[in-house]
């Protein structure tokens, strides 16, 4: 596949930037595909960042210019690690359709998968979602996702950025769905019940606020990250026709997308909504770009860890009650401190290890069966 022909080439060829500029900034360390230097061969490189200049499909209009207006505050940073190999694709070619853009970025994504090469996408409107949906779904059975937006997009009607987590719902491949970050008097509570019905998980702002730390297990296990900047609140990201008075502050929307780049799991990254007509002094897409930057800093600081038994990088806990019907089986991280428990397949005999923290076992201690481990084992079986 020739990614060419699915990309305009950047136009910001190597800026010198405002705040920093020397060869140690993204734009003048990282690969970008320009007129006089396509791309290359894919799997050369780490991460691929690519713009997707769509928002046909969604009421803030003007999203479509976000991916240079980020792109242009991302490459004014210091770059994170010498060692990091990254590309920038450049912008997807607009298609006639949006729906055309969504097999487009379903393909590019595809791709990317098959070579290994992690995705940053700059969005556009977050139905852009969909598109990055897909290509899982090609390729897998059991699929995690979060989603962080201060709205739950479950409306009913055409296709776009308030209805894009429907065609998910309905996707058999979708495993663990993840929303992190409504405000209640934003969503219709019919949208979080179909959710939380479901067996899946809604963290609402107060809860995230309170402890960052709840959200880490759920990117932990993610396959695929969406962010709507609108989760922001309007006085650190006013950049966007969502912004609401509260929401995460700009630390926690970094912290969160630090999170998702130590996730050995993520492969896919995408921050959506950002209007640059609506930007007071480019805050948001300096936002935006900080969060990509924390993703990436993540990244090089993965660990893979695989907890087993027998392995002495992990310590096993075992909780047994007489009105418990199962064991629960929990592993602690020697190295990290990051949890897991095993939740078993009824029907083979086998279990699934799903991301957890102290807060479950210490609960199961308590003769609790952790909610997490109940909304697991009711998608297992």
């Amino acid at each position: 596949m020739d990614l060419n022909y699915y990309f305009e080439p950047v136009s910001l060829e190597r800026p010198a930037g405002s705040v920093a500029p020397d060869e140690l900034t993204l734009g003048r360390s990282i690969r970008i595909n320009t007129a006089s230097h396509p791309i290359d061969e894919i799997s050369n490189y780490q991460l691929a960042i690519f713009g997707v200049p769509e928002d046909r499909n969604s009421t803030n209009s003007g999203a479509s210019a976000a991916p240079n207006h980020i792109r242009q505050k991302l490459y004014e940073l210091y770059r994170v690690n010498d060692k990091l190999r990254i590309i920038d694709l450049g912008n997807l070619k607009q298609a006639a359709r949006p729906e055309d853009t969504y097999f487009g970025v379903r393909d590019v994504i595809a791709e990317l998968l098959n070579n290994q090469v992690i995705a940053i996408v700059l969005g556009g409107s977050q139905d852009v979602g969909y598109g990055i949906y897909m290509a899982y779904e090609q390729r897998a059975t059991k699929i995690n996702v979060v989603t962080v937006d201060s709205r739950i997009d479950l409306h009913e009607g055409y296709m776009g950025s308030h209805s894009w987590n429907i065609p998910l719902l309905k996707s058999p491949g979708l495993f663990r769905y993840t929303h992190i970050g409504h405000q209640q008097y934003l969503v219709n509570s019919n949208f979080a019940d179909t959710l939380e019905n479901k067996g899946f998980d809604v963290l609402r702002l107060g809860a995230v606020r309170a402890n960052l730390l709840l959200t880490e297990p759920f990117l932990r296990d993610a396959h695929m990250v969406s962010f709507d900047i609108s989760s922001v609140k309007q006085s650190e990201a006013p950049g966007t026709i969502y912004a609401s008075p509260n929401g995460l502050l700009a630390e926690e929307a970094c912290q969160i997308s630090r999170y998702a780049g130590l996730s050995d799991l993520v492969s896919c990254f995408g921050i959506f909504e950002v209007n640059g007509i609506l930007d007071s002094n480019h805050q948001t897409a300096h936002l935006a770009a900080q969060a990509i930057w924390y993703f990436m800093e993540g990244y090089i600081q993965r660990k893979k860890e695989k907890p087993v038994q027998n392995n002495t990088d992990f310590k096993v806990f075992m909780v047994n009650h007489s009105d418990m019907e199962h064991t629960l089986v929990f592993y602690k991280s020697l190295i990290t401190g990051r949890w897991w428990m095993e939740v078993p397949d009824m029907k083979s005999e086998a279990s699934t290890l799903v991301a957890c923290s102290q807060e479950e076992y210490q609960q199961a201690c308590n003769h609790e069966i952790p909610e997490m481990w109940w909304k697991a084992f009711r998608r297992i079986n």
